[in-house]
């Protein structure tokens, strides 16, 4: 390489000195700092603003605001400003990302169609028709076929090309004609085309028609062919013998094979699932009991073609109040409340029938219990007897099927609503079903099972235990009573007819049911409900809904036109032997069951409280029982069993005991409520309340000593007093259901009520096994108990007395209370000696207030302050513009100015010539 001239070295010293010079810091002018001074000066504290530079922070805004605030100024009303829109032009991109961005975009927008709606732009047609028009696509005539007949046709013949080609046609002999010219032949080669051509296309046309015709009339054709040649194929079949091992062969291969398919389930399996269904049905139960109702609103249920609607119940929009007592047993609702305003229920799933009143059955004989609606009339009981009579009668096909539909349905809901039902359904299904739980359960489950159920719960399952161990030694000692009835039944419905259609109005059903005996009443009311149940036509779901209308208002005459006892025996008979088949009603049309027994229920409790001293009919007991029946009992709320339960408080709160039937009344509302709450373990007390004022009744009363009485009853009241001993107490001295209507207080009456109370209260104390406050709600009834003289009752009362007084004892020993301790003191902490803090008083004022006032305070003082510098920064911004314009009008006057100078200097010269030329022409 060549080396440079003249190049001047830079020595180290001067690199050195450049640098520093770079690196000093300019020396400021003392006169431009400027000093801020304060008024008090604090050690050690840092000025933000002690020093500063005005002049050169002014220069600095000054040359900010030329390159910002000036071409804004400078813009502000121009709009011929050029913007590039190219792709990359404004981005760091690179030249060649530039361009492949670009030819991207192209090629998308060339892509795109010109309607992103127009969904047939792109599709494929066949003479404007889309390929999916084309059935088949069988037409043969396509575009190519033709444009190859066309080009065919477009040469010319041979004939033409002989003639004209060679001798231009002079060598053909013409005749008269002459030799034809170049123009004749073209004119003649267009018209034969022509004519050629119209031919083709009028042959075409022909051909296309009658494809299309024969395509029209090609499906009756097929028909013909195919019968013809099924029926030639038959002939030779029939002619070709086949062989009979051929025949064996093609058995086996053609043979139906299974499926694969779910393996089938041992006994044990089953059995597990059968026993989980019930967990899982009791859970709900219990659920619905406590209120306590999961959320499944998200979750739509199915319903099938043959639902039954067992959820009839529909919640209503308004909250119901809780059921609930105070200290003194007072209820906190009203019944105007419950019954005439809107009820808030929960939809119960499963219509379960409570029956735990099996003490008060062995109280009364088998007459007594059959008669008495307190009793075992449970419906399981009558449905069996109804099956009995149904298998006898001989009626027609289409009647047995849905009589067989019915009662799977009823044995359906029955396993579903209660372990109870489950196991008293049939006797031989209860022994598969203990068998096959206690395979499926071994003992230390159970065990274990039995550990963790509460109280409550073993009530329950003992009481189905004894129900179930009574319906199994009734079902046999009973057997010989079934058949006989079975047989009446059998001979009775035989002399009736076996078609009954339903009544048109409640005369024409007492018509119906006038001179019947209870028996034919059931079997005519049976037989209405198979001829025209709902599945039959339409209509009879309300039909049926009238009818049971009627059945209530019969059972509402029935019971309160009662003369003698035979008559009340008579129709409870009746009621027994006519409910499965007003449960079968109501479980065909729910909604109507439950708007008719509502109704029921306030047009009694409105001629109740008329007059609520005296009890009401007979009939508000039936109607009461029926509620027990077709509702389920143990729920936390519900629309009809709730007003029962404050009907039935009321009636025992309020009602004066004068006779002997209104004891009975009471101890029949008790017994209601027993049954009520024998699931749910719900505890009433007007019902202890009651029957602890049968046991004052008892006690014998001196003029000194007054024993006080729990309201209704008075406290001088000795109705129920033993003067004599009375050494035998036979079962028929029992309280009947006539006693019901009885005036007189005998001594049988007075032992029969007496021990009735005593067994409802050892059950009431089962039932409340599970409260922590079960002693002292027996407080006034083991005071009374003591007083009684137990000597001159029989031996049954003093027995029951004393098994009920020994378990009261046992249930005070096994209670344990947890009494209130006062609280253990602390331990001492250390004595710790706290540092020694001094306050610094900074001399400012600091106001006592929150947090957040005082955030909101600094944040109005920032914003107080950014506004201030705002408003400096608009003045300054406004000066510097205001400078700007004046300089644009300096700058403008300078140069209009300029511009009349020279116009003036510039007229001034031409008037000067003008003058000159004046003087010379004047010198002329």
């Amino acid at each position: 390489m060549v080396k440079v001239k003249n190049h001047k070295r830079v020595s180290v010293e001067q690199i050195q000195k450049k640098r520093q010079n770079q690196n000093a810091k300019k020396t400021l002018n003392p006169f431009e700092v400027h000093i801020n001074k304060e008024k008090m000066r604090v050690l050690g504290k840092k000025a933000a603003n002690q020093r500063g530079v005005p002049g050169i922070s002014r220069a600095k805004a000054i040359q900010k605001r030329k390159h910002t605030l000036l071409p804004e100024f400078n813009l502000q009303h121009k709009s011929n400003r050029f913007l590039d829109k190219r792709i990359g032009e404004k981005s760091k991109m690179s030249n060649e990302e530039k361009v492949a961005a670009r030819f991207a975009a192209f090629k998308a927008k060339s892509h795109n169609r010109k309607s992103i709606f127009n969904l047939s732009e792109e599709i494929l047609s066949h003479r404007d028709h889309t390929l999916s028009e084309i059935e088949k696509f069988e037409n043969l005539h396509s575009d190519d076929e033709e444009s190859d007949n066309e080009n065919n046709t477009g040469k010319l013949d041979s004939d033409f090309v002989e003639e004209a080609h060679f001798g231009n046609g002079m060598l053909t002999n013409t005749g008269r004609e002459g030799v034809k010219t170049h123009k004749q032949l073209i004119e003649q080669l267009i018209e034969e085309s022509k004519k050629r051509k119209a031919e083709q296309q009028k042959v075409k046309e022909a051909t296309l028609e009658l494809t299309e015709k024969l395509d029209n009339e090609w499906k009756d054709l097929v028909q013909l062919v195919s019968k013809n040649t099924k029926k030639a194929e038959e002939k030779d079949q029939e002619k070709s013998k086949v062989d009979d091992y051929d025949k064996f062969m093609r058995e086996l291969r053609f043979e139906a094979r299974g499926t694969v398919s779910d393996r089938l389930k041992t006994e044990g399996e089953i059995a597990q699932e059968e026993k989980e269904k019930l967990e899982k049905l009791e859970q709900e139960r219990i659920n619905r009991m406590k209120g306590t109702i999961e959320d499944n609103n998200t979750k739509t249920n199915h319903r099938s073609a043959d639902d039954l609607d067992d959820n009839f119940l529909i919640e209503s929009d308004v909250e119901d109040n809780t059921l609930s007592y105070s200290t003194s047993g007072q209820a906190n609702v009203e019944i105007q409340a419950e019954i005439n305003g809107k009820i808030v229920g929960e939809d119960p799933s499963e219509n379960t029938e409570n029956e735990s009143n099996s003490e008060s059955d062995d109280e009364e004989g088998n007459e007594e219990s059959e008669d008495e609606s307190s009793s075992d009339d449970s419906l399981t009981d009558l449905k069996e007897k109804d099956d009995s009579s149904d298998n006898s009668e001989s009626e027609e096909d289409n009647s047995k099927k849905i009589e067989t539909k019915n009662n799977k349905k009823k044995n359906k809901i029955e396993i579903e609503n209660t372990e109870y039902k489950k196991i008293k359904v049939d006797l031989k299904d209860t022994v598969t079903i203990i068998d096959s739980d206690e395979k499926a359960c071994p003992k230390k489950n159970r065990k274990e099972k039995e550990k963790n159920k509460r109280p409550s719960d073993l009530v329950s399952s003992g009481n189905i235990c004894k129900k179930l161990k009574s319906d199994i030694t009734s079902e046999h000692v009973n057997k010989d009573i079934l058949e006989s009835e079975t047989n009446e039944l059998e001979k009775v419905g035989n002399e009736l007819p076996f078609t009954f259609k339903l009544p048109e109005s409640y005369e024409n059903l007492m018509e119906t049911f006038k001179d019947k005996s209870h028996t034919q009443q059931k079997i005519i009311l049976e037989r209405m409900i198979k001829c025209n149940h709902p599945s039959l036509a339409q209509g009879n779901k309300e039909n049926l809904g009238v009818l049971f209308d009627y059945l209530l208002q019969y059972l509402n005459d029935l019971f309160s036109e009662i003369e003698n006892t035979k008559d009340l025996k008579e129709n409870f008979q009746l009621f027994k032997s006519l409910m499965p088949h007003i449960y079968d009603l109501a479980q065909l049309n729910p909604e109507n069951t439950h708007n008719s027994v509502l109704e029921v229920i306030k047009e009694k409790h409105q001629e109740y409280r008329k007059k609520k001293k005296r009890y009401p009919g007979i009939e508000v007991l039936i109607f009461l029982k029926l509620v027990s029946l077709l509702f389920s009992t143990s729920d936390f709320r519900h629309q009809i069993v709730t007003p029962c339960f404050v009907f039935i408080e009321q009636m025992l709160k309020n009602c004066s005991i004068k006779t002997a039937g209104d004891i009975s009344y009471g101890l029949f509302l008790c017994t209601l409520i027993l049954e009520y709450t024998s699931l749910s373990n719900r505890y009433l007390p007007v019902t202890i309340n009651f029957l602890s004022g049968i046991l004052h009744m008892a006690i014998p009363k001196t003029g000194v000593k007054i024993i006080k009485a729990p309201p209704p009853f008075k406290s001088l009241c000795s109705d129920l007093v033993l003067t004599k001993k009375k050494l035998k107490f036979h079962p028929k001295d029992k309280i009947h259901i006539s006693s019901l209507i009885l005036q007189d207080i005998e001594v049988e009456f007075k032992i029969s009520a007496l021990h009735l109370s005593l067994k409802l209260l050892r059950e009431f104390k089962d039932v409340f096994k599970s409260y922590s406050s079960n002693v002292e709600i027996f407080d006034n009834v083991e005071k009374y108990i003591n007083q009684i003289p137990w000597h001159l009752y029989p031996d049954e009362v003093k027995s029951e007395h004393k098994e009920f007084y020994d378990s009261l004892n046992q249930l005070k020993s096994e209670r344990k209370l947890q009494y209130l301790i006062m609280e253990e003191k602390k331990p001492k902490a250390l004595r710790l000696y706290e540092p020694k803090i001094e306050t610094v008083y900074d001399g400012k004022r600091h106001k006592v207030q929150s947090r957040e006032k005082a955030e909101r305070d600094k944040l109005h003082q920032k914003l107080k302050k950014e506004t201030k510098g705002a408003m400096r920064e608009i003045r300054r911004d406004k000066a510097f513009l205001g400078r700007i314009k004046l300089n644009q009008r300096i700058q403008s006057d300078l140069e209009r100015k300029q511009k009349v100078n020279r116009i003036f200097a510039e007229a001034a010269t031409q008037q000067s010539e003008l003058n000159t030329l004046d003087r010379k022409n004047k010198k002329k």
